[in-house]
């Protein structure tokens, strides 16, 4: 512990001199054979027993995002920084900048580099990146760091989330149900338009198209092949111990996505930083460096599960607002409230009528054939929830936005009754009789419909 302590001490006086102290660099361009150009690559520290490899998110500034921190990381790690390809002072091109092939990229860096144990940081894109490349190719990576990642949540979920902050920040005086009812009016229209990003798979794999559409710009190419992969199947692979850390104000990466790895990676503890936007390195390096120095030595909580007993309770809510549900219960009862959170709850059903609902951080086990979730003319947003049942959830002319959810041993994970539904799910998925299928979608669901 003192030796930790001693080692951040200096690292933070380090870190406030970077300015003013000049430390020794190895700056060289290489040929790289995934994108076929040349990388920018900084080394520092080479003389250090551990790796540590910095990947920038976007924007030219490329690696040059981590420069303040570099004089204190040195004096620990072997510290590598590329300019990812297409970016910064690395060739550029019309090549598809896509997380998996950033991930081969980092492969092929990593091999070339001497054999040392190996920490990762991944920030925005470079999280998404980061994130791939621990799930595909890090069973030795000694830790994961995810920094204000960008890429889990469905593209029509991301501009959702969009529109609301922007009620929240150009429409203060609205009244809730105002507000409300514009949301479900932007819902509608986004969902209308999101046809322009269904053929973007094909618009991305062609290189003629790049160039008209994208004018083979290396960070609309690459922020375009980000929030259009699919998560689903990766989470459950990522076996290195991780630390999300967050900009407490960030407006760019949604914290919902840190709720998501939290819940999915079965080793990962979330830190947020207070005050901070999406680039904490530069906008506050100095806080954000003693919560890495942290991250790097210190292991992140094993999350525990939660228990699946449920109480004999049953919680109700009718004709109300602003309710919590915290605990456990047999059942949940909502009907006609509004603003509802159910939050660290077990339980063995809920049934949800004319009603909006948040639920996060819950598991729901039904001990027979009936749905787990029955949800009514309501909107019901989930995030980090697991349900076992074999019908996960019987909806009816209902909103659903589920990020992060699994459905365990269900022979349907959503069924539609009544009326037409809506469904908007990322980085989900279904585990029954042995396979698993990804949930990372947005479509209607009719009648007798099933997932």
């Amino acid at each position: 512990m003192l030796k930790y302590l001693l080692f951040l001490l200096f690292f933070l006086q380090t870190i406030g001199l970077a300015s003013a102290k000049s430390f020794s660099s190895d700056l060289q361009k290489r040929d790289e054979p995934v994108f076929g150009g040349q990388v920018h690559i900084l080394e520092t520290g080479k003389s250090n027993p551990e790796i540590l490899l910095l990947i920038h998110g976007l924007g030219d500034e490329a690696g040059r995002v981590w420069d303040d921190l570099l004089p204190g990381l040195a004096l620990k790690y072997h510290v590598v920084v590329p300019d990812l390809p297409g970016f910064g002072r690395s060739s550029k091109g019309n090549h598809l900048y896509s997380p998996s092939a950033y991930a081969t990229f980092l492969d092929w860096l990593l091999k070339t580099l001497p054999n040392k144990p190996v920490y990762l940081v991944g920030h925005s894109l470079g999280g998404g990146i980061a994130l791939v490349y621990a799930a595909r190719y890090g069973t030795g990576l000694k830790r994961l760091v995810l920094v204000d990642s960008v890429g889990l949540l469905h593209h029509l979920a991301v501009s959702q989330n969009y529109v609301r902050q922007q009620f929240k920040i150009d429409l203060p005086l609205f009244s809730s149900n105002i507000e409300s009812s514009l949301e479900r009016v932007s819902d509608l229209l986004l969902e209308k338009t999101s046809r322009i990003l269904s053929d973007s798979d094909r618009l991305l794999s062609s290189e003629n198209m790049r160039e008209r559409f994208l004018g083979e710009d290396p960070s609309k190419i690459a922020g375009l092949a980000l929030v259009q992969s699919d998560f689903s199947l990766l989470l459950a692979k990522v076996v290195t111990p991780t630390w999300v850390l967050w900009g407490e104000n960030d407006q760019i990466a949604s914290q919902r996505t840190s709720k998501i790895l939290l819940w999915n990676l079965p080793t990962a503890e979330l830190k947020i930083l207070s005050g901070v936007g999406h680039t904490p390195m530069k906008d506050a390096h100095l806080q954000f460096a003693t919560i890495l120095g942290q991250a790097l030595l210190q292991e992140p909580e094993h999350r525990k599960p939660i228990s699946l007993q449920s109480d004999e309770r049953v919680g109700y809510c009718r004709n109300e607002n602003n309710r919590n549900f915290e605990g456990a219960y047999s059942v949940l009862r909502i009907n006609n409230c509004k603003n509802v959170m159910i939050k660290n709850v077990t339980t063995q059903k809920m049934e949800i009528s004319d009603s909006e609902v948040v639920v996060e951080f819950s598991s729901i086990l039904r001990k027979n054939e009936s749905p787990a979730i029955q949800v009514q003319r309501s909107r019901l947003t989930m995030t980090g929830v697991d349900i076992h049942a074999d019908i996960g959830i019987l909806t009816d002319q209902s909103r659903l936005d589920l990020a992060g959810v699994r459905f365990y041993n269900s022979s349907a994970a959503i069924k539609g009754e009544g009326n037409r539904s809506s469904l908007l799910l990322s980085s989900s998925a279904k585990y029954s009789n042995g396979s698993i299928m990804a949930l990372h979608l947005s479509q209607s669901l009719n009648p007798g419909e099933s997932l």
